[in-house]
């Protein structure tokens, strides 16, 4: 017999498809990584209408390019998906995680590094101590999560897309320090190579690996689909995992051998594949709504549809790059919707169901049988997330065409519909502490 738990919606998920159980950490732990996310996307959105230029002149044209981006990809999404990390890998290993105490010094650690990287690189200083302090965080982060996975059963599909990004994160870390020393001393022949398999590893290895592999856990439980077929799911892994390896020999190569030619066809092949990889992700999505038992779809599981569809244009325009040729603008649309569209759709939709749950859990669950208790979805308010559903994709739109037309006006109206989803995301997710 499979164990059921009941849950705050009245119905029953198998063991393991939780968000929280015994061994989970106190819910301070994840809810300071994820409500600085929050913070540092308004943050963002700001910066955005104050200096819209950054994403319509070419590289390094505007200084606040470099901080901002650093803001998404760390305080933003990197933060974010820690805390989830710190939640959820309890649940998935049913192991309790190895250290509250250093998951607490890892924020701090990890907070302070962020700030001091995005100053540096704001103000033109060394980004060398900043990126020290935010790498120091990273491998401490690490060690916690691969002690909790220590020993835990046989990994399943969404376990090895979180193993690949832990290593990803590290190849992340080592290539973001290279960069990071070579801003002041020239250590390789050409930044911009060094630039891109750092981007590589973390944009897409770090972050789309993780999301994906987070997504076969929360979206089967929030839909309530089970039984399912996963084939198309280890295809993905493979594929994904073959053509981001591929893509990073390439840059590799032209790395430690400047001016090597003859190769181009490796970061072709490379993109190709993962856009296969990211077909065979969508058809696995597929196979799971056709499964799901809750037919009504929800404005938060509506951001990761969304979410998905931006990441298969994003792999698509990858592609093309190394197809056509590329130039800075399409550099910069491509970066947007893998970030913007298909990262921080994911997480401001998943963050919608997550923070709820873990709210209810702590406060209400104590209290089932003794008292009447308000279910998850009374907690967070459904016409305000689809206010931001709309406005967050009208933002993302509008900075990629902005971008695309170099208009920086345009690229600082997304930038206030950003704000006003982000303050209205915060309104929506603080309000849940309050009930």
């Amino acid at each position: 017999m499979i164990p059921l738990i009941h849950t705050p919606c009245g119905r029953a998920y198998t063991n393991g498809m939780q968000l929280a159980t015994d061994k989970s950490p106190h819910l301070t732990v994840p809810f300071r990584y994820l409500f600085t996310g929050i913070g540092v996307l308004v943050i963002v959105a700001a910066g955005i209408i104050a200096e819209p230029a950054a994403f319509t002149l070419p590289f390094y044209g505007s200084p606040v390019l470099l901080p901002l981006t650093h803001l998404v990809t760390l305080g933003w999404i990197t933060m974010t998906i820690m805390g989830a990390m710190l939640q959820l890998v309890p649940v998935i290993t049913e192991q309790a995680l190895f250290s509250e105490r250093i998951a607490r010094f890892v924020f701090f650690v990890f907070l302070g590094g962020v700030a001091w990287l995005v100053a540096a690189f704001a103000t033109g200083t060394s980004p060398a101590p900043g990126a020290g302090l935010a790498g120091t965080a990273v491998l401490l982060f690490l060690g916690d999560i691969a002690l909790t996975m220590k020993g835990m059963k046989k990994p399943d599909l969404a376990v090895w897309f979180v193993i690949a990004a832990l290593g990803f994160l590290l190849v992340t870390l080592v290539t973001g320090s290279l960069a990071a020393v070579d801003m002041h001393r020239v250590i390789v022949a050409d930044p911009l190579d060094l630039l891109y398999l750092h981007i590589a590893g973390a944009g897409i290895g770090w972050v789309c690996f993780i999301i994906i592999g987070f997504s076969f856990r929360l979206i089967p439980m929030f839909v309530l689909s089970h039984g399912y077929d996963e084939s198309y799911g280890w295809t993905s892994l493979v594929l994904l995992t073959a053509g981001l390896l591929m893509l990073m020999l390439f840059f590799l190569l032209h790395l430690i051998v400047p001016g090597i030619s003859g190769i181009h066809w490796l970061g072709l092949a490379g993109s190709c594949i993962m856009v296969a990889g990211i077909i065979s992700y969508l058809v696995q999505m597929r196979v799971i709504f056709r499964m799901r038992s809750r037919k009504k779809i929800e404005p938060a599981i509506w951001f990761s549809i969304c979410a998905t569809g931006y990441l298969l244009l994003a792999g698509m325009i990858g592609a093309g790059m190394f197809a056509f040729g590329h130039s800075y603008r399409i550099d910069m649309a491509y970066a947007v919707l893998g970030l913007l569209g298909f990262a921080g759709m994911y997480i401001v939709g998943m963050m919608h169901k997550i923070v709820p749950f873990l709210q209810w859990y702590n406060k209400y669950s104590p209290k089932i049988g003794l008292e009447k208790v308000p279910m998850t979805k009374d907690l967070i308010s459904d016409r305000l997330t689809w206010v931001q559903l709309f406005v967050f994709n009208g933002a993302i739109l509008l900075m990629t065409a902005g971008i695309v037309e170099q208009a920086a006006v345009i690229v600082r109206v997304s930038g206030a519909l950003m704000l006003a989803g982000a303050l209205a995301f915060l309104w929506n997710i603080a309000n849940v502490l309050r009930k």
